[in-house]
């Protein structure tokens, strides 16, 4: 996947870059700045004080818990954005004074084109993160922030320290233990085993400062949040940059995607696994306390407090309670498998390309040795606030990503029990640790008004109701069948393509119901009875009004008709064949069930012209053109025609359904307020113009109304 570009909630941002220097990109050559030991100013002092502010508990791998989490916002690198030039901070400029000085070799021949250039500073929740170029070639500055740094300067500090007046080396009593054990090692490992996997990622990449030293990361001096403890000695790398965009970047995201995506993490978990099994360096690096690893979710109690809304923390509570009793002292937990996770697969960490298939996925700084069923639990987290799960159809997000996990990476039944609950468990997190990051100002840890903190943190809160909070059992029970036909055994997933998944491309249930639509009648396990939601395609409510009116014939109809205006591109041809493909357009940006429709006016003395272009031809010229167009002509016959285009979902069959009225085309008469209606006088009006006629005359005979009988007649067989 991307090269280790980590960004994304929790650990910064995503973009792919640009193809020119935008407005504001800092450039520079090479200036001379002395540097030891790891590529960074050091000295014997500053690496013992450092090892003496570590955890004690160090010698296991495990670190204080919520010390660790308030002392990443201590310890983040201050940043000056444009917008507040005043902040102490690292500027754009020392980021590039950074990249020269570990990055550019000396002694180059001087050109017009610069070595080293700064884009701009990406978003970021503890580390900060910079897009730059080196030799043309884009690429991620990462400074860690000092709790990361300071575990990694630890676990090397034989590296670092000077020899003293006997040649005696200086070293602790756990320098060899703990060499290659700390989280900067782990990813450094990681995207080392990912590059032997091509089928699964294209691998991240860790470049190397230009001077010779064993290590690839550098360390300087450089200032952070908190004045107590700045500056600190923070440890630099440069990752590869992988072309792309993040899924949370896309505005209709398809549920296509969403399964590739849980794939992908499927086979990322396999690799993970055998990372694990061959590297014991890795797996001890992975081994440790982290706020947001799941296993310790109990551990957010004591930031509840800080929730100002009543209901909201009584919901928490009620969460903690759940965990609390059903895996920890119902010892469900000690049945799960355990394994490497990447720990954040969310939207914003997936990068898909053009196509929207995904490339790979990004920020491995949550990385933990915890419960496997927790990787794909936070994957369905966050698809449920993705672009497609926000579109009240966050179950069906979560069953995509766990459908793609599980045909890749089989759930054991115990694990499939508990997913709604520990669903609810990182929705829990994210909210509560959210709102705490946004409101801890006493330590002055984050920026004030930094609303990227508050990114999974609302919508968490909206979806934590949903799928928690209501109280109603059967809407419970109907989210839990719903995960369990997720993971219903599948086509096997080759690599080229993604398993089935029409069946889970339904609406949100509503209270005692599970909705599902017409695409799960066709495969054999179903979602219960529901109430389907059918989109057509208008912006133009009194149309949706009359067509509903039509179909449902004065009754109720079997599903729930809405409208949506969607801007589809305007398309040439036959007008079938537009029909269909704005309909699987139009789908496709639904995620669901939609009808579509095109109607056109066709002289048949011109060939069936206007056709579909007649709204055009009608602005263009007008009524009284458009009878010119055939006042000439003996053949003035013409015929109206609707085409109604219905599909059940994204790459599933279009239907169409052909109204036509045959007439003639005439000098305009009647009321000039209904488009061409004026020109046309059908066979069967008795002499009167679609504008002459009343609404019930013209609902009689109508392209329409004819087309939609058949469309009708189409549902009451289908549904």
């Amino acid at each position: 996947m991307p090269t280790t570009c980590e960004w994304g909630p929790g650990h910064g941002g995503v973009s792919s870059g640009y193809a020119t220097k935008p407005e504001g990109a800092v450039t520079g050559r090479r200036h001379v700045c002395g540097t030891t030991g790891f590529g960074g100013r050091w000295n014997k002092q500053q690496s013992e004080e450092v090892i003496m502010s570590q955890p004690s508990s160090i010698d296991d791998g495990e670190a204080s818990n919520e010390s660790d989490e308030i002392r990443r916002k201590l310890l983040k690198p201050k940043v000056r954005r444009e917008i507040r030039p005043t902040a102490p901070t690292v500027s754009a400029d020392e980021a590039l004074s950074l990249l020269i000085d570990f990055y550019v070799p000396d002694g180059f021949e001087k050109s017009d084109v610069p070595r080293a250039e700064v884009l701009r500073q990406l978003d970021s929740y503890d580390d900060v993160n910079f897009l730059v170029k080196l030799d043309g070639q884009k690429a991620l500055l990462k400074i860690h922030n000092g709790v990361e740094s300071e575990q990694y300067i630890a676990a090397h500090l034989s590296k670092a320290l000077k020899v003293d007046e006997s040649d005696t080396p200086r070293s602790t009593s756990n320098e060899n233990s703990q060499a290659g054990t700390s989280i900067i090692d782990l990813h450094t490992a990681i995207f080392e085993h990912l590059s032997s996997k091509p089928n699964i990622t294209s691998a991240p990449a860790t470049i190397p400062p230009s001077e010779k030293q064993d290590d690839v990361v550098s360390i300087r001096e450089l200032p952070v949040h908190s004045p107590d403890h700045s500056p600190a000695q923070l440890v630099i790398r440069l990752q590869s940059w992988v072309d792309g965009r993040p899924l949370s970047a896309i505005q209709r995201c398809p549920i296509e995607t969403l399964v590739d995506a849980g794939c992908v993490l499927g086979q990322l978990a396999m690799a993970l696994d055998e990372l694990g099994e061959t590297s014991p360096t890795a797996l001890k690096a992975s081994t440790r306390y982290h706020a947001w690893d799941g296993r310790n979710f109990l551990d957010i109690q004591s930031y509840v407090a800080q929730i100002d809304s009543t209901e909201q923390r009584n919901m928490v509570t009620s969460v903690l309670e759940s965990f609390r009793t059903v895996i920890v002292e119902g010892n469900e937990g000690s049945k799960f498998r355990m394994g490497i996770n990447h720990g954040d697969f969310n939207d914003a960490n997936i990068i898909v390309d053009d196509q929207l298939k995904v490339k790979g996925c990004i920020d491995f700084g949550d990385t933990v040795y915890s419960w496997r069923v927790l990787d794909v639990s936070v994957a369905m987290t966050y698809a449920m606030l993705s672009s497609y799960g926000k579109n009240d159809r966050s179950i069906s997000a979560a069953c995509a990503v766990l459908r793609g996990f599980n045909s890749v990476y089989t759930l054991t039944a115990q694990e499939r029990r508990h997913l709604r609950l520990l669903v609810a468990c990182r929705l829990a997190t994210s909210a509560t640790l959210g709102n705490f990051s946004y409101k801890q100002v006493e330590f002055e840890t984050q920026n004030p008004g930094n609303e990227y903190l508050l990114l999974h943190a609302k919508p968490a809160w909206k979806a934590l109701e949903f799928i928690w909070g209501s109280g109603h059992s059967a809407l419970s029970k109907a989210i839990d069948k719903a995960f369990e036909i997720a993971c219903a055994p599948t086509n096997v997933v080759d690599g080229t393509s993604v398993p089935e998944f029409t069946d889970l491309a339904f609406p949100d249930p509503q209270i005692y119901d599970l909705v599902g639509h017409v695409r799960a009648k066709t495969v054999s396990s179903k979602i219960a009875s529901s109430t389907n939601v059918v989109t057509f395609v208008t912006g133009n409510k009194k149309k949706a009004e009359e067509v509903k009116r039509i179909l449902s014939g004065g009754g109720a109809l079997p599903f729930d008709l809405t409208n949506q205006k969607i801007d589809l591109p305007e398309l040439q041809g036959d007008p079938h064949e537009v029909a269909k493909a704005k309909c699987s357009q139009a789908a496709s940006v639904v995620n669901g069930p939609v009808m579509t429709e095109d109607t056109s006016l066709c002289f048949q003395a011109l060939g069936d012209l206007p056709g579909i272009y007649i709204r055009w031809f009608l602005e263009k010229c007008g009524l009284d053109g458009l009878n010119d167009m055939v006042a000439a002509s003996a053949d003035k016959s013409a015929y109206a025609q609707t085409i109604f285009a219905y599909t059940a979902g994204p790459g599933l069959e279009v239907h169409l359904f052909d109204g036509r009225t045959q007439g003639k085309i005439v000098r305009p008469r009647g009321c000039r307020d209904f488009g061409w209606d004026p020109i046309f006088e059908p066979d069967e009006g008795g002499g009167l113009t679609y504008a002459e006629m009343t609404g019930e005359q013209k609902d009689g005979i109508s392209h329409r109304k004819r087309a939609l009988v058949k469309l009708k007649d189409f549902f009451e067989k289908t549904f």
